[in-house]
């Protein structure tokens, strides 16, 4: 009896412990809407399963793609590296070491050619030919960046870039984008950036400001809020200049990154479908604000991620969807189209990249 005792005496002071223990995220309540029905377009078709790797096992991640010009492609990796991957995917090399240490996360072409990165802590031009870097911007002076994400670029050589969160940096070996996901409060930010590192901010209090696209007449471009499953557009020229639209809301999984092709078509890349204790977590900040209070290795536990590609129009109609039938592409994290029919599968989990026929 007197060792029953001990132990409940034992839990009840873990217990006391854990709950005066300081809370790192201060949750917001969100009534979260139930997913749409995975039906008709969205219904899980196992279509990627078809895809064929690149870089297997020779990469740690793919996080975004940029298509080399002689062929093969550029990625970039959790360590601050620049990779590029051949056609074949059974060669990959270093190119430049753009960060130290931080996780490469978007990449685009400018119209001088050098190659763009958005890399958390700032926005890089990459000459691919010698490895040389240089530091465009590294945010404003009042708020650096803190999770530069996503990035497209106009004609005219704007850079159209994300901060996802400002308060949850990346980079540090501490899992800051769940931070984000579990506070659930508008820390992302929108930026035009032009490469003299002037960058003005388009628009804040986004939930995890993420992918970037432009949109096919380029007076718009489009941006994904993560943590809300929606997809929004910042009107760059005409009557509705310097309007925020809401295009898609309650998507049918988690969006990371968004391409288009040109056409009015806009690929989304899904990292999972919607999960349901992120649901839980939403509706609930009090509990969030004692889960998050436990290991993470305890907390983050969704279970094996179920990544799609939905494809929409510019009016956010949805039209397709590919599904992952067994997880070999991770989290899908960005989708590029090549212009010849494929797409080229980014992962922000999977040590591989993917190369999909568009049926």
């Amino acid at each position: 009896m007197r060792t029953f005792g001990i132990i409940l005496g034992a839990i009840a002071l873990l217990l006391l412990v854990w709950w005066l223990w300081p809370a790192r995220v201060d949750p917001a309540y969100w009534d979260e809407p139930e997913p749409p029905e995975l039906t008709g377009v969205l219904e899980p078709d196992g279509a990627l399963a078809d895809a064929g790797a690149r870089g297997d096992g020779l990469i740690h991640s793919s996080e975004d793609i940029a298509l080399a010009p002689g062929g093969g492609f550029y990625t970039g990796q959790p360590d601050g590296t620049l990779m590029w991957v051949s056609e074949s995917g059974r060669e990959a090399r270093v190119v430049a070491q753009v960060t130290d240490n931080r996780p490469v996360l978007g990449l685009q072409w400018h119209p001088e050619g050098r190659l763009i990165a958005a890399a958390s802590d700032g926005v890089y031009a990459i000459d691919v030919d010698s490895g040389a870097v240089e530091l465009i911007s590294s945010g404003p002076a009042y708020r650096p960046f803190g999770f530069a994400d996503d990035l497209d670029i106009a004609a005219d050589g704007t850079i159209y870039v994300t901060d996802a969160s400002w308060r949850w940096p990346n980079g540090n070996g501490e899992p800051s984008f769940q931070y984000d996901m579990a506070e659930n409060r508008p820390y992302g930010l929108f930026y035009a950036l032009q490469m003299d590192g002037t960058i003005d901010l388009l628009q804040d209090d986004l939930y995890f400001a993420n992918g970037v696209a432009m949109a096919a007449d380029g007076q718009s471009v489009f941006v994904i809020e993560t943590f809300r499953y929606r997809l929004s557009r910042y009107w760059i020229e005409g009557p509705r200049a310097g309007e925020w639209e809401v295009v898609a809301e309650n998507l049918p999984g988690i969006p990371d990154g968004v391409t288009g092709d040109g056409t009015g078509r806009l690929y989304i890349a899904m990292d999972t479908q919607r999960v349901p204790l992120l649901t839980f977590l939403h509706r609930n900040p009090f509990l969030t604000r004692m889960i998050t209070k436990l290991p993470e290795w305890i907390w983050l536990r969704a279970g094996p991620p179920r990544g799609f590609i939905l494809v929409v129009d510019e009016q956010g109609n949805y039209l397709d969807s590919w599904h992952d039938p067994d997880g070999r592409w991770g989290m899908i994290a960005n989708v590029v189209p090549d212009g010849e029919g494929r797409l080229y599968i980014g992962s922000l989990t999977a040590p591989r990249a993917g190369v999909f026929v568009i049926p």
